[in-house]
């Protein structure tokens, strides 16, 4: 894959949890995915843990808008000797509004993701840092 469809793929994998499907959430995600969390908490591994934290968040918080401000994949190489089996890296900027516990917040981060494409692109490695958060009432 070129590293435009991959950054369309993290386009739609974002669509995708906005929207609350997370049925479809699902075919993004590799089954053994680890995605470590912005609270330096514990990993989550696995595509059912991860699904469930996107579960959580939109159970807990209303979106207001999640806006994309930077996005760049790069191609990392083969994983196997099939050159169309390779790794992208995937370095994307983000800044969401929602509302918690009755509260306006603002954050702003960065998200980094390993997506392999073998026959579907799939991310295997997800870690997010919040670079900034701000309570807006």
């Amino acid at each position: 894959m070129t590293t435009k469809s991959i950054e369309t793929f993290i386009e739609e994998l974002n669509s995708t949890w906005q929207r609350g499907d997370f049925v479809a959430l699902g075919n993004f995600y590799h089954e053994n995915v680890v995605l470590l969390p912005p609270d330096s908490g514990e990993p989550i591994h696995g595509r059912a843990a991860v699904i469930e934290s996107y579960k959580d968040f939109s159970e807990q918080a209303t979106l207001s808008e999640f806006r994309i401000t930077d996005l760049q994949a790069y191609p990392f190489g083969a994983t196997t000797s099939d050159p169309d089996s390779t790794i992208h890296m995937v370095h994307m900027r983000f800044e969401v509004e929602y509302q918690l516990d009755g509260q306006n917040c603002w954050d702003s981060g960065l998200e980094v993701y390993a997506v392999m494409n073998d026959s579907e692109p799939q991310v295997i490695w997800r870690s997010q840092s919040v670079l900034d958060n701000r309570v807006t009432d």
